[in-house]
């Protein structure tokens, strides 16, 4: 069983920017410190959702504040940057690292962020695509040279190239059920974030991703889901979900108003987005940290982890310590109690 954490650098208004990411570094050197697989980090931008909108030196400054985690992106934002930068900065963080790079790429889907930068939602599978076959032979090929609808690469040299050969394991996001199959033919393992999906519509498309991944690739070797999961630990039960009681529904509302304005996304989404919208909006603190969250002592926490184990088949977790604000000193003790008392249930 593999446990890492998320961090996703929200804001809170009693928080400076500074603060934030002072916090962040901690944590994750606890991370590395208490023996967690990953250190996840998210990209966003234009709201205290997440206050990281490159993710490149703040995986640098971690690559020399820690030593044994590997560093994930969960994940680059294709759309957002040229497919060659993505390829030559993340090549630089996993020598830096020494090979440490767990590389995710995304479409992205938070409208806000595509309208702040005036690129299209539009075609962003299409771009995905192309971006991820020139970040893939740039790292593994000595020279390459790309002609796409979005994308025209003459030919060239991608330096550095990565420490690990032919490149870094490849990651996407997955809610949709066609973007299990297609990371799977693909080879990429998937990074998902069921905060409310119901769990046989779950098993069913892990189970539709490792079949598929089976049959493009002969054998089951080398797919992987990993499962992010709002996460925390107190002495009792009831100091767990009364410390994520406020932090969690302020997440699910900053999450709403980041779609409350569809503009930009194409037209045929937007009931999808106030769907959502209206979903989050409704949301109860009772229901946000009894479907969303895992909160509780460590022995409920692990008999949470263990059912989503027996249910999915899940054998990594992504862990969202932080989130919401959650005080500093509770995401850390959190983390050691998980560490000390949850962890070594399923070494």
């Amino acid at each position: 069983m593999k446990f890492s954490t998320q961090n996703l650098l929200s804001l809170r208004e009693w928080q400076s920017h500074a603060e934030v990411y002072g916090d962040t570094i901690e944590e994750c050197r606890l991370a590395d410190e208490l023996g967690f697989h990953t250190i996840w980090l998210a990209e966003h931008h234009f709201s205290p959702y997440g206050i990281c909108p490159s993710l490149a030196p703040l995986a640098g400054a971690l690559a020399r504040e820690t030593r044994r985690a590997r560093i994930g992106t969960a994940v680059v934002i294709a759309p957002f940057e040229h497919p060659l930068r993505i390829a030559e900065e993340w090549a630089e963080i996993d020598i830096l690292s020494g090979g440490r790079l767990e590389f995710g790429l995304g479409r992205g889907y938070q409208p806000k962020e595509f309208h702040g930068l005036a690129v299209s939602m539009a075609d962003t599978r299409q771009r995905f695509d192309e971006a991820l076959e020139i970040i893939r032979r740039g790292w593994s090929e000595d020279e390459m040279a790309f002609d796409g609808a979005f994308y025209q690469v003459p030919r060239v040299r991608v330096n550095p190239k990565p420490v690990q050969r032919p490149h870094p394991p490849l990651w996407t996001a997955a809610v949709s059920p066609d973007t299990y199959t297609l990371a799977a033919k693909r080879g990429l393992k998937i990074l998902t974030s069921p905060a409310f999906t119901p769990l046989d519509i779950l098993r069913k498309n892990y189970d539709a991703y490792h079949a598929e991944w089976k049959a493009a690739h002969g054998t089951g070797d080398g797919a992987e889901i990993c499962m992010n999961k709002i996460i925390h630990v107190a002495e009792t039960s009831k100091q767990a979900r009364e410390d994520l009681r406020e932090p969690v529904l302020w997440f699910f509302r900053t999450q709403a108003d980041l779609i409350a304005d569809p503009q930009g996304a194409p037209p045929e989404q937007y009931k999808f987005y106030r769907r959502v919208r209206e979903n989050l909006l409704a949301l109860t603190e009772e229901k946000a940290l009894d479907v969303a969250a895992i909160a509780g002592d460590a022995e409920e926490v692990a008999d949470k982890i263990r059912m989503h184990h027996e249910a999915l088949g899940v054998t990594h977790y992504m862990g969202a310590f932080s989130r919401g604000g959650l005080a500093h000193d509770r995401v850390m003790r959190s983390m050691r109690l998980f560490a000390e008392k949850v962890m070594p249930r399923f070494a």
